[in-house]
């Protein structure tokens, strides 16, 4: 459940995304990273200790608070995604 969950999450971000003026080339780079790492865990069946992952749930929160002042829309759903990461264990 949490995983689908979190799934969902990274659907309505790429949604919220799409209908954003413009989103810095950097921060895009970042968010594509977070999600490609995301979806290799979560569709992984090993322990999740790679050190690669271990910190996906902070990420979610540093990139959280980049997105809050320039794009308000993205950071609850990136501020829930950290949380249901943690939630889960990554």
């Amino acid at each position: 459940m949490n995983q689908e969950h979190v799934k969902q999450l990274l659907t309505q971000l790429h949604t919220e995304l799409a209908g954003t003026e413009e989103v810095d080339g950097e921060l895009k780079s970042l968010l594509q990273n977070l999600n490609k790492d995301i979806h290799q865990v979560l569709n992984s069946e090993q322990q999740h200790d790679d050190p690669v992952y271990a910190a996906l749930s902070e990420r979610s929160v540093s990139l959280s608070a980049k997105f809050a002042a320039e794009h308000p829309k993205l950071e609850p759903v990136l501020r829930e995604l950290a949380s249901m990461l943690a939630k889960i264990g990554v």
